[in-house]
C-alpha cells in the first residue's frame, strides 16, 4: 500500500511539473506582432504569428509590435483636401500640397472644385 501511494504521488507530481512547464512554453502571438526569441542570450529570430513553442528556462520571448496600420503612408492622405485640375470621374487630375495625382470618383466632379481623399489605390503591371 505504501509503495503504490508513493508511485501515485511521484507520477502525479511529475505530471503537475510537466503541465506547468508546458504552460510556460506555449505563446500565442497576434497577427500584428512578432515574438523575438533568445536562446541562452543568443538571438534565434522572430517567430509568429500563431502558436510559438519555447523551451522553458532556456528560451526568452520578447513581443515586438509591428507598425500601426493607421500609420501607413496611404493613410496620411485619407481626409486630405485638394483641388481638381480637370473633370474627375473615371480619371482626372487633382492637386494636393504633395503634388499632382491621378484620381477617380463615383460621380463626375468639375474642374476647380475642392475634393477630399476617401481612399488610396495602387495600380501595378507586370515588369
Amino acid at each position: 500500500m505504501g509503495t503504490t501511494y508513493f508511485i501515485f504521488c511521484f507520477i502525479g507530481s511529475i505530471l503537475l511539473v510537466g503541465m506547468v512547464f508546458l504552460s510556460f512554453s506555449i505563446r500565442i502571438v497576434r497577427e500584428d506582432a512578432r515574438l523575438t526569441v533568445y536562446r541562452l542570450g543568443r538571438l534565434i529570430g522572430d517567430k509568429g504569428p500563431g502558436i510559438v513553442l519555447l523551451i522553458p528556462l532556456i528560451d526568452r520571448g520578447v513581443i515586438k509590435q509591428l507598425g500601426d496600420p493607421n500609420e501607413t503612408p496611404s493613410r496620411k492622405y485619407v481626409g486630405a483636401v485638394g483641388e481638381t485640375l480637370s473633370t474627375v470621374f473615371r480619371d482626372g487630375k487633382v492637386l494636393f500640397s504633395s503634388g499632382e495625382w491621378d484620381a477617380v470618383s463615383q460621380t463626375p466632379i468639375a474642374s476647380g472644385r475642392r475634393v477630399r481623399v476617401v481612399r488610396m489605390l495602387l495600380e501595378v503591371e507586370e515588369e
